[in-house]
């Protein structure tokens, strides 16, 4: 066997063994953006049903919160990964590109949605869609995630994803939607983003 592959064959085997052994840095992420959610998701679901004496027009005032909010807190949280070992890992890398496509995915969706019904009079329903694009894109992150990293639990995280989209088109246009969404991410999304931050190691200087 020639030098080239001997350098090929260890270079697979550093990344191989990098994604294996390195934890996963970013549970605070799920932390931010999945207790937002299902803050919104409550708070939309409350406003439809009466039970907060609001106009429904301010549902929007509600995810336009979240975003807001969930931007600035990303920024902090970001911030503060600095000096953490494996951040550069194969699975933390994976596991950074995925969820940022999923939440510009999530995101341009949402403009299409919103320009469809202010421009083209389409059905507001359609707004009830972007919960299911979303939980669709958690699992396929998760599932990546999964496969490349030694959090294999992560799989039930996926799963669970994929159920909740599949079940929540029956929801839409009614209320019961937004607490449907929000028991998924709860489960989904906070809870395992607790359990890995609770395995994170200390930066460095710490």
């Amino acid at each position: 066997m020639t030098d080239s592959c001997n350098t090929d064959l260890d270079y697979l085997r550093n990344v191989a063994e990098s994604g294996a052994q390195a934890p996963l840095i970013g549970g605070r992420f799920l932390l931010i953006w999945g207790g937002l959610a299902v803050i919104a998701c409550v708070a939309h679901w409350s406003i439809l049903t009466g039970v907060i004496l609001i106009e429904t027009n301010y549902v929007g005032a509600v995810w336009l919160g979240y975003g807001i909010i969930g931007l600035l807190a990303n920024f902090v949280a970001a911030r503060g990964l600095s000096g953490k070992p494996g951040i550069g890992s194969i699975g933390n890398r994976v596991n950074r590109v995925a969820w940022q496509y999923v939440g510009i995915g999530i995101g341009l969706y949402f403009v299409g949605v919103l320009f469809s019904v202010t421009a083209l009079d389409a059905s507001p329903v359609l707004f009830d869609s972007i919960l299911t694009i979303a939980l669709f894109g958690y699992a396929i992150a998760f599932a990546v995630t999964a496969a490349l990293s030694p959090e294999k639990w992560l799989y039930g995280p996926a799963w669970m994803s994929i159920a909740g989209a599949a079940i929540s088109p029956a929801f839409y246009g009614r209320p019961e939607l937004y607490l449907l969404i929000a028991a998924v991410i709860l489960f989904a999304a906070v809870v395992p983003g607790m359990r890995l931050m609770s395995k994170e190691p200390a930066s460095s200087h710490e």
